[in-house]
């Protein structure tokens, strides 16, 4: 398995080099997960052709997966790559945009059968164990968004980021695999409801939102401005019976053995990790470009292979921070707005209307009563950052 890497070196102490994955790499074997996908979207009346325009995937390279020993299929096969996962979402969400075909794909995601990837997944210990694994091998995984963590009110606070340049169907349809996908495992592992977790859906419609209730919860809700799961932390540490840390370890070796030259980051996961341990201050793309020691030309030819600007990047990271800022703190716009250094509450209001197309006060409204009690200690850790990040990989060790 190889995998064209690119380097790119950090001036002063954070001198190295360093590698990053790509939309374009093919890395993702195209066996079971894309395969359920397909067969939910192929018992449609969609012509086949239709949901596969663009993708460069056949159901001929599927099939033969189907007579060959899992570990074998991660050894050869048919690979593709996160740019077409994403044209084949957004096919699907095109041609049936009605259809149950996200929530009922995630509702059979996880473990799934991605080898030790899921194995690492399948014995987790508890759910926390399950997200350090789901983190760890999220280009496995959870392959076209990235989990961002912080820890907000008493709440684990899940963002599902678009880093690829997704197109917004496609980051939807994902997304709603995703969460379907998490709440689904932990219902299963844990035998319990999840009824104290909060699904927020950001905008759709009342249908949208209907489905994703039957799947995620009651307490799912949309419209305040963003897309996120707030999962509270006691059910963190509450242990799953069928568990073993011993065997996820033993999947974990194998995941690495599989990994193993690969990039565990994208370009764009290194730049939001700079801006996380810069934040609130963004410096300029001039000063970012200096410190990863390229050109600012440079620096936006490498986000734009994956559909990506530098602006977006800060925006997407302003937009975190405000969402928890606003719903999990309570704070005011002129309040945010000197937390996130953007001037008074009037450039804040601008700002936020520019991200999510509502004002702050709408986005307020629309998740009044559905939010946990405000606590004293507001307490926040981003596990986005290159830093945060490695201490969830190792908690393990």
């Amino acid at each position: 398995m190889t995998s064209k890497i690119r380097q790119a070196s950090f001036s002063g102490s954070q001198q190295r080099q360093t590698g990053w994955l790509t939309s374009e790499d093919k890395y993702l074997q195209a066996s079971y997960p894309i395969a359920q996908l397909l067969d939910l979207a192929l018992a449609s009346d969609v012509p086949q052709h239709k949901l596969l325009r663009g993708t460069g995937i056949f159901v001929e390279d599927l099939a033969p997966l189907a007579h060959v020993h899992v570990d074998a299929q991660f050894h050869g096969g048919v690979r593709m790559n996160i740019r077409q996962l994403a044209v084949l979402a957004d096919n699907i969400a095109h041609y049936l945009p009605k259809e149950e075909i996200a929530a009922r794909w995630g509702a059979r995601l996880w473990p799934g059968f991605a080898g030790p990837f899921s194995q690492a997944l399948a014995m987790a210990t508890d759910l926390g164990d399950f997200l350090r694994s789901l983190y760890q091998y999220r280009h496995w995984l959870a392959p076209g968004l990235v989990p961002c963590f912080s820890e907000q009110n008493g709440y684990r606070i899940l963002h599902w980021q678009n880093m690829f340049g997704l197109s917004p169907r496609a980051e939807i349809l994902l997304r709603e695999a995703y969460m379907t996908a998490l709440v689904s495992v932990t219902r299963e592992q844990s035998h319990k409801d999840s009824a104290e977790w909060i699904c927020f859906i950001g905008q759709c419609d009342d249908s949208q939102l209907r489905r994703m209730r039957v799947y995620c919860g009651e307490q799912t809700t949309a419209g305040g401005g963003g897309s996120f799961m707030a999962i509270p932390e006691t059910v963190l540490s509450a242990p799953w019976a069928a568990g073993s840390a011993r065997i996820r370890d033993m999947a974990v070796a194998q995941a690495n053995t599989l990994t193993a030259g690969i990039p565990a980051e994208s370009f764009t996961e290194q730049v939001t990790g700079f801006l996380a341990n810069t934040f609130p201050e963004v410096p300029s793309l001039t000063d970012t470009a200096s410190r990863f020691g390229i050109s600012s030309a440079t620096l936006k030819r490498y986000l734009a292979v994956d559909g990506m600007r530098y602006q977006q990047v800060a925006d997407q990271l302003r937009l975190r921070h405000s969402l928890e800022l606003m719903h999990f703190q309570g704070l005011s716009n002129e309040a945010i707005a000197d937390a996130l250094r953007l001037g008074d509450g009037a450039n804040f209001r601008r700002s936020f209307r520019r991200w999510t197309k509502l004002l702050p006060s709408d986005a307020r409204e629309a998740l009044s009563g559905r939010l946990p009690p405000l606590i004293a200690d507001h307490s926040s850790a981003d596990h986005s950052s290159p830093k945060s990040a490695q201490s969830i990989r190792s908690q393990r060790q």
